[in-house]
């Protein structure tokens, strides 16, 4: 039975982000726009919809949309409600449900979905929800509860984000490293990219709130970069999900001063000590020449 959304939705957010019953504008953010889009992408594949970039469908687009009506104490407590005015009755609480389902047999299984909630459960509905997790970490975000009334439906942690990891993993290429220069990086929470320049061309990277120190303490840096691979149609590695970083170290050209020490080579005091020291020596020198030469005289 499908579950109905028509009392509101509350989303609690719990961890040291939320601490003082607070939540920063970027995962409050993060957290609404991946539920939204979630929701659309699994209503579009409900009806049949052809599924696009961009835009989507108004009429699906309105028939799925919450709104956000208020925000309360306990950790950091959103108070989500549908919109007024749905096309496509229904359509809103099938997809949550679908959402439920998918999310309990992958807490179950580990593994994605099956039966009737797998064809919803595309790569950009589970990309979604990676993205969803992105701010679960030690020092961010442990949970994200979904509850209607006293009924929790499903909690996103760090037991989840494991799991949708490990599967994003398996419907991309075995895990990739890369070696190049790490020269930007993006830490907003709803954003987390960084870009590594190799020798090949540049590559962005996504990565989770727990490697967001190892990335910024790289900047500037040759790094080994280890994750997953998305790739284009030749081959070539167009978004790299990281798991891990490692700087390394590279040879340092010394300077004129340490190079002189190491040589024991002190300047000159005055210009005569260009001349050399005097020695019969000489003569020998020029003798072998003239020899070297083939000249007798």
């Amino acid at each position: 039975m499908a579950t109905s959304l028509d009392g509101g939705l509350t989303v609690r957010a719990a961890g040291p982000a939320t601490a003082g019953n607070r939540i920063s504008l970027t995962e409050l953010a993060r957290i609404a726009s991946n539920l939204q889009a979630t929701l659309e992408r699994i209503a579009m594949s409900i009806t049949g919809a052809r599924p696009r970039s961009g835009r989507r469908p108004v009429e699906i687009a309105e028939s799925v949309r919450m709104d956000f009506v208020g925000f309360s104490h306990g950790s950091a407590v959103l108070a989500l409600r549908p919109a007024e005015k749905a096309s496509l009755d229904g359509l809103l609480d099938a997809s949550f449900t679908t959402l439920v389902e998918g999310i309990r047999q992958i807490r179950a299984s580990g593994e994605r979905p099956s039966g009737e909630v797998e064809s919803h459960f595309s790569t950009s509905v589970l990309n979604g929800l990676v993205t969803l997790c992105g701010g679960i970490g030690e020092s961010n975000l442990t949970a994200i509860e979904f509850k209607t009334g006293a009924d929790v439906h499903f909690t996103l942690d760090g037991e989840i984000q494991r799991h949708l990891r490990r599967i994003q993993r398996s419907n991309l290429e075995a895990e990739t490293t890369i070696v190049g220069r790490l020269h930007m990086g993006d830490f907003e929470p709803l954003s987390l990219r960084c870009r590594v320049d190799t020798n090949l061309g540049s590559i962005w990277c996504d990565f989770d709130i727990d490697l967001r120190d190892d990335v910024l303490n790289s900047l500037d840096h040759l790094v080994m970069a280890t994750g997953s691979a998305e790739l284009h149609s030749d081959g070539s590695v167009r978004l790299l999900h990281l798991t891990g970083l490692s700087v390394i170290e590279s040879s340092r050209s010394a300077s004129l001063r340490e190079l002189a020490a190491e040589q024991g080579v002190t300047p000159l005091r005055w210009i005569g000590e260009l001349r050399g020291v005097e020695t019969d020596d000489v003569d020998v020198f020029l003798e072998g020449i003239r020899i070297a030469r083939g000249s007798d005289e």
